[in-house]
């Protein structure tokens, strides 16, 4: 992922969401099928990232946002942290970004909606380790030392990583680097391992390094295979005034979005999606082809959503990151989704 995307904005002014955000979103303008955008044009930011940005290039290139009636411009964050405080600003009106920026806002009570999972993003994080250090089983990681991100996703997996295999973290080292930083190191041979997303797991790899675990992968010898220990999504969220303001422009950017998602899932496009996304992503494509296998794109609302951000908000809030823990239900809204076709939307 994106250097620094997790970054540490999160807010801390603290309150719990106001009965406003405990309710259904309430929209004075009503939803017409195949009504005209509001809106002729739209900037949507993300990163240059294989997890947060390939439905949104994949559409811009194919024109399905032109079809639609909409004129979208993909703008490029460098760093999460970007995200909050450009949207409290009014200068991000949408973005799709890992949930933890969503949840940071929520916990505020700032006037956001989630409208769409993209992509779960779980096994894409993951952890490295070199092999001359003499890592075979999560155990052995004691006694090392570990670089990791201390942001609320890192932190988070690794967390649940050494509950799941008994690993005692006060018997490791553990450095606080940001991701280019981590893979230096590990080069270098300061760390022996190291917490991280991509496309920082394959630039470790092609060092010589090896996966231990992804959020949804084990790697360890002997116990190979999928096994989930870690949930993470990247989502679609914007401000509340502009749903608002604008819910055809909305509906037509999911439909523009979902049309991209047809075209991504489809394997006789498997060589197309990654020629679109090469360059615009700046990611090779062998590094791209690799990348993508480890995530599960999904533009979707369902009960997995809500359960994996209300329990990064538990930890995140547990962790001293956030002042309040919304229940995602409640700046989740799904309405938007539904009127694309309700079948994307499966919540209890």
């Amino acid at each position: 992922m994106e250097t620094r995307r997790y970054g540490r904005w999160f807010i801390r002014t603290g309150g719990f969401l106001g009965a406003a955000l405990l309710t259904t979103l309430c929209l004075t303008a009503e939803l017409s099928a195949g009504a005209a955008p509001e809106r002729k044009s739209l900037d949507i930011h993300t990163a240059r990232d294989a997890q947060l940005a390939s439905q949104l290039v994949i559409a811009q290139t194919k024109g399905f946002f032109r079809e639609e009636g909409i004129q979208v411009q993909i703008k490029y964050f460098t760093a999460g942290s970007e995200i909050p405080p450009g949207m409290a600003a009014g200068s991000i009106v949408m973005a799709s970004a890992g949930a933890p920026n969503a949840i940071s806002l929520a916990a505020s009570n700032f006037p956001m909606r989630v409208i769409a999972q993209i992509a779960d993003i779980s096994g894409a994080q993951g952890i490295v380790v070199r092999s001359q250090a003499g890592i075979r089983v999560p155990k052995d990681l004691e006694g090392k030392r570990l670089g990791i991100v201390k942001a609320g996703p890192a932190l988070d997996l690794f967390g649940k990583f050494s509950r799941t295999y008994q690993v005692d973290q006060s018997k490791i080292t553990m450095a606080n680097m940001l991701p280019p930083d981590l893979l230096t190191a590990f080069v270098k041979g300061d760390i022996d391992a190291y917490a991280v997303w991509e496309p920082y797991l394959t630039r470790g790899e092609q060092a010589g390094g090896k996966l231990l675990h992804t959020g949804t992968y084990s790697y360890v010898p002997g116990a190979e295979g999928a096994k989930r220990i870690f949930s993470m999504a990247c989502v679609l969220f914007t401000l509340e005034s502009f749903l608002k303001d604008n819910p055809n422009t909305t509906v037509a950017v999911l439909r523009s979005l979902r049309r991209a998602q047809q075209f991504l899932e489809n394997p006789a496009n498997a060589e197309a999606v990654l020629d679109i996304l090469t360059e615009p992503l700046n990611i090779p494509k062998a590094d791209l082809r690799k990348i993508m296998g480890r995530n599960r794109y999904q533009l979707q609302i369902d009960q997995a959503l809500l359960d994996s951000m209300d329990s990064q908000t538990e930890f995140l809030h547990s962790s001293g990151f956030l002042r309040s823990a919304p229940k995602a239900r409640t700046y989740v809204e799904p309405r938007f989704l539904g009127q694309v076709d309700p079948a994307l939307v499966k919540i209890r």
